[in-house]
């Protein structure tokens, strides 16, 4: 079940960022090596009701963080440009336990957040991650996210460079239709 993460989890959310961050090391992926995302940041996002978790039988498999507003690391892109002007979702933190990667942990809580996007009337979401990481770079092409370019964080540690992706969610059904009646 994905829910609305609380302070209690904070110990297991915090487990998991830590495998992640060596899974990533022993994959040389430079992301989540040093001091980010870091435990006040994860505070901060479940206190804005902005973090979410995977729960099974009290055990969290997976977690992603789902914000509203201007990612101000978005705000310039390199090689590129947004598909669009648009208010939209940042999906940040996602992560899965490593004996559960290639099953359908991750692929629930991207949908997770697309669904989230809908029920808000906000039918775009931007993405990034490091381009070593193929696993991330699959996931978010399956789900037909688009390479726009790539961003540079502000974080001061590390590969900062992030190739940035994003998707504009169908409205409605009328959508599917409207193309084919143009066509």
């Amino acid at each position: 079940m994905i829910r609305s993460a609380t302070y209690n989890d904070l110990t297991q959310v915090w487990q998991l960022r830590l495998e992640t961050a060596q899974l990533l090391k022993d994959r040389k992926i430079d992301q989540w090596q040093y001091e980010n995302p870091s435990y006040e940041t994860i505070k901060k996002d479940i206190e804005n009701n902005e973090f979410f978790v995977y729960e099974e039988q009290g055990v969290i498999l997976g977690m992603i963080s789902i914000k509203s507003g201007i990612e101000r690391t978005y705000n310039v892109i390199y090689d590129g440009k947004w598909g669009y002007d648009l208010p939209y979702l940042t999906i940040h933190r996602l992560a899965v336990k490593r004996s559960l990667l290639g099953q359908t942990v991750a692929k629930e809580l991207m949908q997770f957040a697309e669904e989230l996007g809908k029920s808000k009337g906000i039918y775009y979401i931007r993405i990034d991650t490091h381009e070593k990481n193929r696993y991330a770079i699959r996931l978010f092409e399956s789900f037909e996210y688009i390479k726009r370019g790539w961003i540079m964080l502000d974080d001061k540690e590390g590969d900062l460079k992030r190739l940035a992706y994003d998707k504009k969610l169908k409205e409605d059904m009328h959508e599917d239709l409207d193309r084919y009646d143009n066509a």
